[in-house]
């Protein structure tokens, strides 16, 4: 019988090797996505009759390990951010009776009650200047796909199931329902992607790093795509509140110029490992 001196010898080699595969998040409320390949695209000759032909074609991709936050950015946390940079403000949001921040006493602030709602009305510059401000980036948009669809092709963060109310908010009408067409960002866990990030589908459409082009995947690299060069609208992803179950899927692509700004637009962050 192995005396217990040596087990322990040779236990904590094998310990301290398991140990040290497991990275500490770089931030916290970020969820890793691991190195390596996986589809990026759909297949629109189906018989769903799913698809649109910006999704195509169907293409590998191999990606670096990175961090995605786990939540979208809430109207909590954006205030703060504007507060640090008033003198952009204007770039960075467009105020008005649907959006989660207002001004008041010269300060921004999340509305009473929705600071855990993800901050809306963001312009493509807001998103980004804010990622950097926190020593992130926005994600590029095969990233976005990776975080929410991993590595099985599933047409849903949750899988292939149609949505439901209790996995995604989609078909809710502001005029209706006022702030509750969105929920928390750390909400609604039955519809959390493979690697565990929240909203992925649904709440607010996604800001993503790059220019949006329809013939992007005829000439996309297969290594760490990071889009076009140039362009003239940014690639959005996720959906919102609004759309509807089609806008859902996690290869559906979205794109509006920069400095727009909607109601439904928001973000997420994302880091290098």
């Amino acid at each position: 019988m192995m005396k217990p001196f040596l087990s322990l010898l040779i236990f904590l080699p094998l310990l301290a090797g398991c140990l040290a595969q497991v990275k500490p998040s770089p931030f916290p409320d970020m969820v890793r996505v691991p190195q390596g390949p996986f589809t990026m695209g759909f297949v629109i000759d189906n018989d769903l009759s799913l698809g649109d032909t910006d999704e195509e074609s169907v293409h590998q991709v191999t990606l670096d390990e990175f961090w995605i936050d786990k939540y979208e950015v809430t109207s909590a946390r954006f205030a703060e951010f504007l507060n640090a940079h008033p003198e952009d403000s204007a770039r960075y949001i467009e105020l008005g009776s649907a959006v989660t921040i207002e001004k008041r006493d010269g300060e921004f602030k999340p509305r009473p009650g929705l600071e855990r709602l993800p901050a809306n009305r963001i312009s493509w510059y807001g998103a980004d200047a804010f990622c950097r401000w926190r020593g992130k980036r926005l994600p590029t948009e095969a990233e976005w796909e990776k975080a929410a669809r991993g590595t099985d092709q599933r047409m849903f963060p949750w899988g292939d199931e149609w949505p439901t109310n209790d996995r995604v908010t989609f078909r809710r009408k502001f005029p209706e329902k006022g702030f509750a067409v969105m929920e928390p960002v750390d909400g609604l866990p039955e519809g959390r992607s493979p690697y565990g990030a929240h909203h992925m589908a649904g709440n607010v459409w996604e800001w993503v790093a790059d220019w949006y082009d329809s013939d992007y995947y005829e000439e996309s690299p297969s290594n760490n795509p990071k889009g076009p060069e140039s362009g003239i609208s940014k690639t959005l992803r996720g959906g919102n509140w609004y759309y509807k179950a089609y806008y859902m899927r996690t290869t559906y692509r979205f794109n509006e110029r920069p400095e727009v700004f909607k109601v439904w637009q928001g973000f997420r962050c994302a880091a290098p490992a």
